[in-house]
Order: C-alpha cells, then structure tokens, then sequence
C-alpha cells in the first residue's frame, strides 16, 4: 500500500497515515511519501511496535512501515499530579487529554474531530498545541476563548 501526503495541509498527513495502518495486514509494507522526515510520528510508531525504513528521495522523504511483532499500545508519560496545570495556546493537546480525559468531548464539539480516531488519538496530540490547533481548525478568536473556559473548568472539578 502507498501514499502520498506531500501536499496535505496538518493534521491531514497523520490521518491518512493512521487510516492506512488501520488497514496493514501483518505481511503488507505501508510506504508514505511525504516532503518532511516525519520526525514525531518516528518515536510513535516504535513504542506502539511498528518497524520503519525513512529514505530521502528525489520525490521527498518515503517511510516504509511494517508490522515488527505485536503491534503494542503507547505507553503514557508519568507526570506530577501536584504541578499546576494551566490550558492557554501553549498546552499540547496530548498532555491536556493525558491529565484532562474529559478534554476529548469538548476539543471533538469544537472541530477537533480526528480526535475520534484512537490511533490518531496515539500519535497526533503529541504533536500539537492548542494554538497549533486553533490555526489548522481556523477557529475564530471567539470560539477558541469560549473553548478555553470550558477546558478550564474541567480542572476545577
């Protein structure tokens, strides 16, 4: 199986990824022709048990990924419970859901839709802040605060 995200605009390139990997068989190769190196998926692909092959090529980066055994769920990083949190543009979605499960349900109202794919759940919002976020979802400033005050209220709780 090939394809191509050279072109996408994010989060586009990790959903075709994690869509294609959905459907690897354990004796098929996926290769993902993209114009980056793929530099945060890499680590996300070996904790979950994925191998991987990156080339430059002439066309841009091809990354070959097959299945390297028993495909394994990521592994959560520990944090300190007792630091302070705060949610503003700068948060990374990843560690916003890490500590604020009930994130996902408000970040899917406001548009963040590919977080309701679990793989995509795995790889994407380590990659990503808030602020990031806001931009590939064109959110306007007003929707963006109002869903800001609703993350927020979730830590009070």
């Amino acid at each position: 199986m090939r394809i191509d995200v050279r072109n996408l605009e994010p989060p586009q390139p990790m959903i075709r990824i994690a869509q294609a990997l959905e459907k690897l068989s354990k004796d098929d190769v996926l290769e993902v022709l993209g114009s980056r190196p793929f530099t945060h998926l890499l680590p996300k692909l070996s904790e979950m048990g994925y191998q991987y092959e990156l080339k430059e090529t002439e066309e841009g980066y091809l990354l070959r990924i097959w299945y390297g055994g028993e495909v394994k769920e990521v592994k959560e990083q520990e944090y300190d419970k007792e630091l302070e949190f705060n949610i503003d543009e700068n948060t990374n979605v990843g560690e916003l859901l890490k500590r604020v499960p009930e994130a996902l349900g408000v970040l899917i109202k406001y548009g963040f839709t590919p977080l309701k794919n679990p793989l995509l759940r795995k790889i994407l919002p380590y990659t990503v802040t808030l602020g990031q976020a806001k931009k590939i979802r064109r959110l306007s400033d007003e929707k963006f605060q109002e869903m800001l005050k609703e993350l927020r209220e979730l830590i009070k709780k």
